[in-house]
Formats: C-alpha cells, sequence, structure tokens
C-alpha cells in the first residue's frame, strides 16, 4: 500500500468515526490532521495519518474523557492504531512500524 492510499483509508475511517461518535450526542473538535510542526519527529500528523480529536457532551466546559474510551473502542474495531495512554485524543493508523 502506498503512502496516499493509506491517507485514504486514514480519512474514510476517520469519517466512519466522526459519525459513529456524533450518533451517539458527542460533540466533536477537530485538532492537528496534517501538522508542519509541534508533534514528535516521527509523528503521523505529518504524513496526514493522525488527527487530534477533542470531545464534548453538549453543555459541558470540559472534554468528555469517558467518550475518548468508548471511541477509541470503537476506532479499534476500524482497525485504528492502538491507543496511547496519556493522548486518548489522538487516533492514527499504523505507518511504517508507527503510530
Amino acid at each position: 500500500m502506498t503512502l496516499g492510499q493509506k491517507q485514504e483509508e486514514f480519512s474514510w475511517m476517520l469519517g466512519k468515526l466522526l459519525c459513529w461518535a456524533n450518533e451517539q450526542g458527542y460533540r466533536i473538535r477537530v485538532g492537528d490532521v496534517f501538522a508542519r510542526d509541534g508533534h514528535k519527529s516521527y509523528s503521523n500528523h505529518y504524513l496526514k495519518l493522525a488527527a487530534d480529536l477533542y470531545t464534548y457532551r453538549p453543555g459541558a466546559k470540559e472534554q468528555d474523557s469517558e467518550a475518548h474510551k468508548k471511541m477509541h473502542d470503537y476506532w479499534d474495531m476500524l482497525g485504528g492504531a492502538p491507543r496511547i495512554k496519556g493522548d486518548m485524543n489522538h487516533y492514527s493508523v499504523v505507518w511504517e512500524g508507527r503510530w
């Protein structure tokens, strides 16, 4: 699979995750999907293979951390990369051994 094909697959998976999260009643704010700086040098954000998502319940002022646990369960089902402890708002796919 080429990098471009992997980016297309990731985009499709992210769209499915966002639709599913909306159906659960979560409000999502999208962070870095394509970054030029500010992440670790090996970050998949630089490859358009990662997104930071900020999850809220209607009316809430803070992120809903329980939502991320459920969203990652769904992300796992889609074939996404493993969750990163301490960085639960990060959703990515594996590319050349990194995520």
